[in-house]
């Protein structure tokens, strides 16, 4: 067996196997449906809310509804069909009800400026859907590019953030708070003639938000699950019988793993789940076997070659629009082409691993380095901080916060090669043999990130221009940590070039002009940049 891993990134790129995804060209204009029956829908939410009502149930169905669009991938076409419906049956529900409301109390009603489109039917819907297509185009044309920019800026969080509510949700926490704001940030796009500066105040009042979700949603995890620790990740396969676990859910690997307790089967991680082995109750589950995956970031391969069922953790998005073969959720609407696991019944998964031919011999390929040592990193960053108080660096860098395994070291390379002993860098990619290196070793770890700049903040003032963050690669969470990082207080942001399907140049180039986030250019002009 070759080794099944190797230092390449595809993110952008697809498979040769057509039997395992193809691309549904309608996607986009599903989810643009799906978003403007949603903005309408939280209109008389906010609505009602202010004449009193208790709007918590409907609320609620909205996070669930929004969590659904995270998902990159295509709905089947019946599940579909009822998330429309029922969509458009509480919208008009609401907006009947206000209406009402406002003749009994002589108000003078609200509406949204949207032509009034009927989905009540299978088809009206397809009949919309054909109109929705000949419209996206012209978005642009409509609101401005600015103005279109900030739109998806605002969907883009709203989304991350109810994705990230929905998984405190299945821990227990219902963030009733924090709901509020994402419907008010949601129903701000309602107002499409409101100035773009308001807009871009509400963005920035959200990222507080935003940042307050994220941080809670780690400190559930680490409540569960026990502290980060450091350890070696296994990169191996065994002989026997094998199920893959793919997203970032750990709730849900803990189901399967102990589903499949005491059955014979293997269990693998993959993509994000590779962070799983950091916890101590998670590794102490004996079929917790190692990390499968065959290239950075291509699904389509890794599900290919994998012998045995496929797991895909709740609101998890793979960087494929549809996955076709054995794979499983228990997600609410899954995508054409995955099993439904429902009232965590796993027997349906479990039969197919045991009767799949799973691996034939056993093959160790590599170990992999990953959490920390919280004291150890105490005392790093004392250290670093110690050599700013002392004039001995100017400034600190911190690049990287990618998909390690990703082939993008050119530039990395490049910049810690060429970083002069004023310029400190705190490297999350690669290590380099120099004084004024340390290589912090996570894995796409946001958490360590977080701890790094908040014992940093400690000693050093004027975060916003003493630190700049380096974003070599983009992923889906990529815009949300952006904002998180503004709100925390870092002003020197850079971002590396991101793939259409993850951020699309016009966009990119709305964080550059609204923002004031800069583009990586070569490593010597952005090192020159920083120290002056």
């Amino acid at each position: 067996m070759n080794k099944f891993f190797n230092l390449y990134n595809s993110l952008c790129t697809g498979a040769n196997s057509s039997g395992v995804f193809s691309f549904d060209p309608y996607f986009s204009v599903i989810k643009e449906m799906l978003v403007s029956e949603l903005r309408e829908l939280v209109f008389y939410i906010e609505k009602l809310k202010e004449l009193n009502f208790d709007m918590t149930e409907y609320t609620d169905k909205v996070v669930e509804f929004i969590s659904v669009l995270i998902v990159n991938l295509d709905f089947r076409r019946d599940s579909f069909f009822v998330i429309v419906e029922d969509l458009y049956n509480n919208k008009s529900n609401l907006q009947n009800t206000y209406i009402n409301i406002c003749a009994e109390k002589g108000i003078k009603p609200e509406t949204v400026a949207y032509e009034m489109t009927d989905l009540s039917n299978k088809d009206s819907i397809i009949k919309a859907l054909n109109e929705f297509e000949k419209k996206a185009a012209n978005k642009g044309n409509i609101l401005g590019i600015n103005k279109k920019n900030l739109y998806e800026i605002m969907i883009n969080l709203v989304l991350n953030a109810c994705n990230c509510l929905i998984e405190l949700k299945n821990y227990g926490e219902d963030f009733t708070e924090a709901k509020e704001e994402v419907l008010k940030l949601f129903n701000t796009s309602n107002f499409t003639a409101s100035d773009e500066n308001e807009w871009i105040e509400k963005i920035k009042e959200f990222s507080g938000w935003n940042y307050k979700i994220t941080k809670k949603l780690y400190d559930k995890i680490i409540e569960r699950f026990g502290p980060a620790e450091k350890t070696q990740v296994p990169f191996i396969v065994k002989e026997g019988k094998a199920i893959l676990v793919s997203g970032s859910g750990f709730l849900d690997l803990e189901k399967i793993l102990i589903a499949s307790q005491g059955k014979d089967i293997n269990v693998y991680t993959h993509h994000n789940l590779i962070s799983a082995f950091q916890y101590s109750k998670l590794k102490k589950y004996k079929n917790l076997t190692g990390h499968y995956q065959r290239l950075s970031n291509n699904f389509p391969l890794d599900f290919a070659s994998f012998p045995g069922p496929i797991f895909i953790t709740r609101n998890s998005a793979p960087r494929i629009e549809v996955i076709r073969g054995q794979v499983y959720t228990e997600a609410k609407y899954p995508a054409l082409g995955i099993a439904k696991i429902e009232n965590n019944d796993f027997t349906s998964l479990i039969d197919y691993a045991l009767n799949s031919d799973g691996f034939k011999e056993n093959t160790i390929i590599d170990t992999l380095s990953i959490g920390w040592d919280e004291e150890k990193l105490k005392n790093k960053i004392r250290e670093i901080i110690n050599k700013f108080e002392t004039k001995q660096v100017k400034h600190i860098a911190i690049i990287g916060l990618i998909d390690k395994f990703a082939k993008t070291s050119d530039y990395i390379n490049k910049f810690l090669n060429e970083a002069p002993d004023e310029l400190y860098v705190i490297s999350f990619a690669y290590d380099k043999n120099k004084e004024n290196v340390w290589y912090a070793n996570p894995y796409y770890d946001f958490v360590m990130l977080y701890k790094v700049l908040n014992l940093l903040k400690t000693g050093i003032k004027n975060i916003n221009e003493n630190i700049s963050i380096f974003f070599t690669d983009c992923a889906v969470n990529t815009l949300s940590q952006i904002f998180n990082l503004k709100y925390l207080g870092i002003k020197n942001i850079f971002l590396g070039a991101c793939c259409p399907n993850i951020m699309n140049p016009v966009l990119f180039d709305g964080l550059k002009t609204l923002f004031d986030i800069k583009e990586i250019s070569l490593p010597n002009n952005d090192i020159k940049l920083l120290l002056n």
